[in-house]
């Protein structure tokens, strides 16, 4: 390499720190300019009034916060009965009784369920014609589902330990995956099933 060319290099090398030297010092100026210009803006620099006195001031502020304490504690109280309102739990009976052969087996099985839920009452259960809640809306469905699971249920499980909890906890979640399918919500609405009569016989 020779020495001319050498020195060029050193001097490209040279020429971009102080390129970078110069890019700092304006990002710099640049955030001091921006500071210096927010505190004239907000009156940082200004001059008090005149005739202000600051004990006065500290009377108003005092003032003010203890008529607005006043208004908090004249507003009405929160709608707590409202809120718990949303996180009643709602109940609801299958009217007519699932009647199923158990699977394997001569035995017939006649069960009646109840459903529970904290979603709105009427949004899940109302039977009046033209706004009929979810359950009602899509009972065909459900029942054809429910029917699905009993049918499947042998005579073993039914009267082994645990095993009618198995039963209820299979329908609660067809029940919920045929709400979830039809009305597109995203949360199981049915929180629990229950046997309110089961004969097998």
């Amino acid at each position: 390499m020779t020495e001319a060319a050498i020195e060029e290099e050193e001097e490209q090398q040279g020429g971009g720190l102080v390129k970078i030297i110069l890019i700092v010092l304006v990002v710099l100026l640049l955030m001091v300019a921006t500071a210096v210009g927010t505190m004239f803006a907000t009156g940082f620099f200004s001059e008090p009034e005149e005739g202000q006195d600051p004990d006065e001031t500290l009377e108003e502020f005092e003032t003010e916060i203890e008529e607005t304490e006043g208004q908090i504690e004249a507003a009405p109280g929160p709608m707590t009965a409202e809120i718990e309102q949303k996180f009643l739990i709602s109940y609801y009976t299958f009217e007519e009784a699932f009647t199923v052969n158990l699977k394997g087996s001569k035995k017939v099985m006649q069960a009646k369920l109840g459903v529970s839920t904290y979603f709105d009452k009427d949004t899940m259960f109302n039977a009046e014609e033209g706004s009929e809640g979810w359950i009602v809306r899509h009972l065909v469905g459900i029942r054809a589902a429910i029917g699905r699971v009993l049918r499947n249920v042998t005579d073993e499980k039914i009267k082994g330990v645990g095993g009618e909890a198995e039963v209820l906890e299979e329908v609660r979640l067809v029940i919920n995956e045929q709400l979830e399918r039809h009305e597109k919500t995203t949360s199981a609405p049915i929180e629990e099933v229950y046997f309110t009569e089961l004969i097998v016989q």
